[in-house]
């Protein structure tokens, strides 16, 4: 699996920006994560693919200003997303000297899964209904806060922060 993914990270590298027609941020996206910045909230991403090519499909939507890719955990580490959380919190704590634990990590996700991760890890859930998943769907699988969109930056900063 090692050398797949060592492949996998070369030809991904090869691509150079060859995505970006493929992967669009969603509107409002550059904004809210800009305002949560502001807001002195570090940012980070949690996904099942691998390191090189999350960063690249950031990268091609335009999303890479404000995440620290270094405290981040990827598919690649394990492909349940709720033992991914730990993995980014030891990250975090190392490079921030911080804690995040409980609700001062916050995942926010379109999908049930999304939801899940947060909450078998003791973190905060904010759901997105911009994907498969309607709002109903989100707020049913226990999301903490549900947003239609990313396109009040204010909306967003308060689902994170819990001040909504």
């Amino acid at each position: 699996m090692d050398d797949f993914l060592a492949a996998l990270g070369r030809r991904v590298a090869a691509l150079d920006g060859g995505v970006q027609a493929e992967v669009r941020a969603l509107p409002g996206a550059a904004a809210a994560m800009a305002a949560l910045a502001a807001a002195g909230l570090r940012q980070s991403v949690l996904t099942g693919n691998i390191r090189p090519l999350a960063a690249l499909k950031l990268a091609a939507a335009g999303l890479g200003e404000h995440l620290d890719l270094d405290v981040g955990a990827y598919g690649d580490v394990h492909e349940v997303r709720a033992e991914l959380v730990p993995v980014a919190r030891q990250a975090a704590r190392e490079t921030y000297g911080a804690d995040f634990s409980g609700l001062s990590t916050v995942l926010v996700g379109d999908t049930p899964l999304d939801v899940a991760a947060a909450l078998a890890t003791g973190a905060r859930a904010v759901g997105v209904a911009t994907g498969s998943f309607s709002a109903a769907e989100l707020t049913a699988s226990g999301a903490h806060a549900v947003l239609p969109g990313l396109t009040d930056a204010s909306l967003v900063l308060a689902a994170v922060t819990g001040r909504s």
